[in-house]
């Protein structure tokens, strides 16, 4: 038995009609004799044939009903969230999204954008743009299919994006912290020269000083990514004479890793972190986190994207959600 995937040729033969007619069949033209149409379709239900809708929509005036979305780690339950809010309106548009990751590289994102949109046709992309600058990749794909920033918008790039007030809820948390009585504050973080990083740290910073306090270059912990970097990052502050007495962490990652480094010195050492973080409630200690609603920010960028897809004009728009600091665990 056969596992070839039935051509329109298949079908043809089949029903005893040219290639041509099981096209005009399939796309539901008139002025078709309908004992040929019943033919074609008895054929079709046989052999189980579906219309490609990818080489179809290769055709000018042709869509492909989906959108894309580049993320940076699947495994992250922030972006899992964002991924949820798009799926949902993309569905109500009848559209399907597809997902990929970039892992934090440039040319994943490159190679993910150009098949997505010059080979797949993509309706529109949804992007969470990574570190390295690449506004001519972005300007260029933007003019094949409509595009929207998600937490971090490049210069130089005319599209909607949707952000977090990250410089203000960094800000509110660092100050929780210092108003607990904390002065040695470490910052652990990311990349400082994308967005997102720059304005927590600018946050951080910006806290320390509306307190009187000085930002010191040694309590600053960058280029951290992953859970065991953040958890080394901490454990080198906690280590020595001089021990940090807080720490701000720049998303769930980083607090993760802080939280074992943590847990393994024992102190009392505060804690305040950008983004929620999974199982929080159940700390032994309290954590003030910066939250905000994830799966809205993506279902709002998707918004955007379709408005834009349906023909919306006008100069990119800019949206800022804001954010809320909450504490969960010990006595929360």
């Amino acid at each position: 038995m056969s596992l070839r995937r039935p051509t329109m040729h298949d079908v043809a033969k089949a029903a005893g009609v040219s290639p041509a007619t099981v096209s005009r069949v399939v796309n539901k033209e008139r002025y078709i004799r309908q004992e040929t149409r019943d033919a074609v379709e008895r054929a079709i239900a046989d052999l189980g044939f579906q219309r490609n809708e990818a080489a179809r929509a290769l055709r000018p005036g042709q869509t492909t009903d989906t959108i894309a979305l580049i993320i940076e780690d699947v495994a992250n339950p922030f972006w899992s969230a964002i991924t949820d809010g798009a799926e949902e309106v993309a569905r109500q548009h009848r559209h399907m999204l597809v997902v990929g990751s970039t892992r934090h590289s440039y040319d994943r994102e490159r190679e993910l954008l150009r098949d997505l949109v010059l080979r797949r046709r993509v309706d529109g992309v949804l992007v969470v743009p990574t570190a390295q600058p690449q506004h001519e990749l972005h300007a260029e794909l933007s003019r094949w299919a409509p595009i929207v920033f998600i937490d971090r918008k490049p210069a130089g790039v005319a599209a909607d994006a949707v952000l977090l007030d990250n410089q203000g809820g960094a800000r509110g948390a660092v100050g929780h912290l210092i108003g607990q009585g904390h002065r040695r504050i470490a910052y652990i973080g990311g990349d400082p020269s994308v967005t997102t990083g720059a304005k927590r740290l600018a946050g951080y910073k910006q806290a320390l000083k509306q307190a009187g306090l000085l930002a010191d270059p040694a309590l600053i912990r960058l280029g951290v990514h992953t859970v065991a970097e953040a958890h080394r990052a901490a454990a080198g502050l906690l280590d020595g004479p001089d021990p940090v007495d807080a720490v701000f962490a720049d998303n769930n990652r980083m607090a993760v890793g802080v939280l074992q480094a943590l847990h393994e010195y024992g102190g009392p050492v505060g804690l305040a972190a950008f983004d929620d973080v999974e199982l929080a409630a159940l700390l032994s200690r309290p954590v003030a986190l910066v939250t905000y609603d994830a799966t809205r920010l993506g279902a709002h960028a998707a918004e955007l994207l379709f408005a834009r897809i349906n023909g919306a004009e006008g100069p990119p728009k800019r949206s800022v959600h804001r954010t809320t600091l909450v504490t969960r665990g010990g006595t929360a």
